[in-house]
This record gives C-alpha cells, sequence and structure tokens, in this order.
C-alpha cells in the first residue's frame, strides 16, 4: 500500500483501489466500517464523497454513508482512515439508499471539538479551501452607540 500512497508535502495521494476497501475508525478507536465505493462529479472530476458501509452482518443490513473526503486521514502504519464520527450516530442513522446515491457528502455526521491532528470538521475543510478573498458584494458593519454626555 505505501508503494502506490504518493506524498508531496501537504498533499498526497491514493488509487480508488487502494483506498477500497480499506478500514475506517473514529479518533476513540470505534471501527465504524469501510470504505467501499466513491462519487466523482463529472466534468472536474472532483471526488464529491467517500462511501462508507457500516453495520450489518455478513453484508446484511449494511447502511452506506456519504462521506467527505476532506473529513478523512490516512494512517498508513495502520492501514486505516480516521474519521471524526460517533459510532452511535451511524448506528441511529439510516444512511442513503444503495439506488438512490446522494448528489453531496453529509457533512452534518463530521463532529467539531476534536484534537488538533484529527481530520478537519467542515467549516475547517471549506476556510482550507477558500484561496481568494470575498467578493465585493460582501459588506462589514460595525455596531455604533450613542450615550448622552453626563453635564
Amino acid at each position: 500500500m505505501e508503494r502506490r500512497t504518493q506524498t508531496t508535502g501537504e498533499e498526497w495521494f491514493m488509487s480508488a483501489h487502494d483506498a477500497i476497501g480499506k478500514k475506517v475508525v473514529n479518533p476513540e478507536g470505534d471501527d465504524l466500517g469501510e470504505i467501499s465505493d466513491m462519487q466523482i462529479a463529472f466534468p472536474t472530476g472532483q471526488v464529491k464523497y467517500m462511501v462508507l458501509k457500516h453495520g450489518g452482518m455478513l453484508g446484511v443490513g449494511r447502511k452506506k454513508f456519504a462521506i467527505p473526503p476532506e473529513a478523512l486521514a490516512y494512517h498508513p502504519g495502520n492501514e486505516v482512515f480516521v474519521v471524526n464520527i460517533d459510532k452511535h450516530r451511524l448506528d441511529e442513522s439510516s444512511g442513503f439508499p444503495a439506488d438512490n446515491w446522494p448528489r453531496e457528502a453529509d457533512w452534518d455526521l463530521i463532529r467539531t471539538g476534536r484534537p488538533i491532528t484529527e481530520p478537519p470538521s467542515r467549516e475547517e475543510a471549506e476556510a482550507i479551501a477558500r484561496s481568494k478573498t470575498p467578493p465585493p458584494e460582501v459588506v462589514t458593519t460595525e455596531r455604533v452607540e450613542t450615550r448622552e454626555r453626563p453635564r
């Protein structure tokens, strides 16, 4: 696996073949399932989400969840992906139906308030992705209070 994973500074690459089948855990070490597929948007070629298969027995009753790739951290030594999701949240959620895949990742599954070494929250990932200043339509305002002067 490590031979096909290439790193370049902060950015790293992995083939779809290597990602699919990898175990997914949360920071507490709970087994959340495995990566079973991915959704790719065309013509951009952007990976919109990784499909996490969770729960079930012998493939029956397994649920699928759309996990943002920006929320996953790969740990090559353990060959696992780490994502900041509460296992109970997956147990209680229905996931998405096999015949009706969502268009976007489900950022609501990702917890915030985690250690800085873990994958980013949605807000953090979006802030990192933004590389340009806000459009000129964005206006900031200040609140000014007026008081009577003492006489």
